[in-house]
């Protein structure tokens, strides 16, 4: 048992951590299940990657006023998302203590949070919300971390 905890509690900063081609960005993407967190709005490459974050993505079409005439396009839909996951990970793979939060918004930071809906069209935000809370388990040496990402008014 002894051997399974060391090998979760050194695996685990390794799993939370590793490098990837993705863009460093707030992010969620609904295919393939996974968000990015950043830690860190003056460098966004220092970000957690979470998958399981089950995000939702509603893409509103404008509806033209009565008497205008607009071309029919995609520049007429706008995309608000939500994303969540929470998980307990050894206090030892973060590097916030128990009952820190860390919140970031759009006016932190010039990178926009992206969202890729189902069929793979993007979405760009320039109004978004980044939130990491750290929370006591009962669990010795493990803590609760609930990461949350909220963006609004995304364009394509």
């Amino acid at each position: 048992m002894e051997k399974i905890f060391v090998f979760l509690l050194l695996s685990a900063p390794v799993l939370l951590f590793v490098a990837s081609p993705a863009s460093a960005d707030p992010r969620m993407e609904t295919n393939n299940n996974f968000c990015h967190f950043i830690l860190d709005p003056d460098d966004t490459d220092n970000e957690i990657f979470m998958a399981g974050c089950n995000s939702e993505i509603t893409v509103v079409e404008a509806v033209p006023t009565p008497g205008s005439v607009q071309a029919m396009c995609d520049s007429n839909y706008t995309a608000s998302g939500y994303a969540m996951v929470e998980k307990v990970i050894p206090q030892s793979a973060i590097s916030l203590a128990p009952g820190s939060t860390l919140t970031f918004t759009s006016n932190d930071s010039d990178t926009p949070c992206t969202m890729v809906e189902s069929n793979g069209r993007e979405y760009r935000s320039s109004s978004w919300q980044s939130t990491i809370k750290v929370k006591k388990t009962t669990q010795k040496g493990f803590v609760t971390v609930h990461y949350e990402l909220f963006c609004q008014g995304g364009e394509l």
